[in-house]
């Protein structure tokens, strides 16, 4: 229930975002979903991960992140 009620949440972020990011969706009950949230400590759905072009981590949250501070990291200086 927790992750269908933040989808609209996690929907506006995509759209607002999409031209920024790369969205990756994944369940966390399929075989890959279950390795991925292991491998990267994931304690809620949903989990956000986000990497640099090099595969460093940049942010991650569990739950929805705050757009702000997401945006913030892709704004030109």
């Amino acid at each position: 229930i927790g992750c269908l009620s933040m989808k609209p949440a996690v929907d506006r972020l995509e759209a607002q975002l999409d031209e920024k990011l790369i969205f990756v969706r994944l369940e966390v009950q399929s075989h890959v979903g279950k390795i991925l949230y292991s491998k990267y400590e994931g304690k809620l759905v949903p989990t956000f991960i986000i990497f640099d072009q090099f595969g460093a981590i940049r942010y991650t949250t569990n739950g929805v992140p705050d757009y702000t501070s997401v945006n913030s990291m892709f704004v030109d200086n």
